[in-house]
């Protein structure tokens, strides 16, 4: 009778280990005075009482991201801080735009803005005053926690960052 060969899906036997003699452990010598390095100083030198937060830096710039859920189209774009832009019938305006301080646990950008929808007028008509539809604090690492909710619309903030310097003029 032939010897069975192991089909497909069967294991292959394997060979028993080999048995390896354990190495002897290496006698590391002991660190003398001299050799440990004293603490480096504390970073900061103010004394700062415990328990006090530090501030977060604030931006004058807020980038922001809004979809039209009827076209699918998303458009990415910057909104200073004071002064309304329009997204389609959407008006943008923020208030405030901060990030984390480094003592906070999440690195995070957050947002205060209002957003108002108002049409844009027809030819020879008087234009729609407008109607606040979110005005609150936005979080970029959360966008679901307080969002824009718009039958038409979603909105969402991206980061904050700081306006680019004005270039000057060499005329």
């Amino acid at each position: 009778m032939a010897p069975e060969t192991p089909s497909r899906g069967a294991p292959a036997e394997e060979a028993p280990p080999v048995s390896v003699a354990t190495p002897a452990p290496i006698a590391v010598p002991p660190i003398s005075e001299k050799e440990v390095a004293a603490a480096p100083p504390p970073a900061s030198t103010e004394a700062k009482p415990p328990g006090v937060p530090e501030r977060r830096a604030r931006y004058d710039v807020a980038v922001l991201e809004a979809l039209d859920k009827v076209t699918a189209e998303s458009l990415r774009f910057e909104a200073a801080v004071g002064r309304p832009i329009r997204y389609k019938s959407l008006i943008f305006t923020v208030k405030a735009c901060e990030r984390s301080a480094p003592d906070e646990p999440i690195d995070d950008s957050i947002a205060y803005l209002t957003v108002d929808s108002q049409p844009r007028p027809a030819p020879g008509k008087p234009p729609l005053s407008p109607r606040q539809t979110f005005k609150g604090w936005m979080y970029a690492s959360s966008p679901g926690l307080h969002p824009l909710e718009h039958p038409v619309y979603d909105a969402w903030l991206i980061t904050c960052r700081a306006a680019a310097p004005p270039i000057a003029s060499t005329r």
